[in-house]
């Protein structure tokens, strides 16, 4: 592909690794991606490519990362309460079916 400024939504979730049209579209609605509209069509500008893979590159190694717990995040218990008892006499299974 040669270099240009501009980039059609089709080239540029080719240049961002052939990621979902779905996926691009979420990156421009949040705003991580920016984008010029030129008529009815959008463009991704060749900077905004750039700078958006530079704010989201990675230094440190995926088992370091895990090593490291700071992508893990926080379980707590979930506490239910008893369910109420149940009034009226026990249905057969015949009568659930219905």
């Amino acid at each position: 592909m040669k270099d240009r400024e501009l980039y059609s939504i089709e080239d540029a979730r080719f240049l961002l690794g052939d990621i979902a049209r779905k996926t691009l579209y979420d990156l421009l609605n949040s705003g991580e991606l920016a984008s010029v509209t030129i008529g009815r069509r959008r463009f991704i500008p060749a900077a905004a490519i750039t700078a958006f893979i530079g704010a989201t590159a990675t230094y440190i190694a995926p088992s370091e990362r895990r090593a490291q717990g700071t992508r893990r995040a926080v379980q707590m218990p979930l506490q239910l309460e008893p369910a109420p008892p149940r009034r009226g006499r026990p249905r057969s299974a015949a009568q659930r079916l219905r």
